[in-house]
């Protein structure tokens, strides 16, 4: 069952790494495209680990807790990156060729980011659920065994 999951969650990534990569164009250099999916991914991530230690933070899983903090961290991840990174990485595409201007591509940033925060809070809400959902699964997996 945990390799599925690990494997569902690759696929997740490469999926939402391809995705930028193609919204990116064949304009751009390939270092270029790189640093924008490393720079993208890290900052999801970072924030993804911040919503899951602020909605976590009073749940005791004991030796439990890396493993649902990593499986939700690393579900979550590639999931916020495919809603946000592929449409700015359009925009910043759209910016470096001349076709869209500084402002509209601020406007697009800013609405990106709402989305992202819409996001995080749903997800602030539900860590605490999905982490006591792990913890119960493991354990019934370990009596069961």
């Amino acid at each position: 069952m945990v390799i599925f999951i690990y494997m569902c969650i690759l696929a997740l990534n490469l999926v939402a790494i391809f995705l930028t990569y193609h919204f990116l164009g064949k304009e751009m250099e390939k270092k270029a495209k790189g640093i924008f999916i490393i720079v993208g991914i890290a900052v999801i991530y970072m924030l993804v680990s911040l919503v899951y230690w602020i909605g976590t933070k009073d749940i005791d899983l004991g030796n439990n807790e890396s493993f649902g903090k990593n499986l939700i961290t690393f579900t979550f991840v590639p999931v916020n990156a495919i809603v946000i990174l592929p449409f700015l990485a359009s925009s910043y595409k759209n910016l470096q060729t001349g076709k869209l201007k500084s402002e509209p591509f601020r406007n697009r940033c800013i609405l990106l980011a709402i989305v992202l925060i819409i996001l995080l809070i749903i997800e602030f809400f539900y860590f605490k659920d999905i982490q006591t959902g792990i913890y119960n699964m493991l354990q019934n997996a370990r009596s069961n065994s």
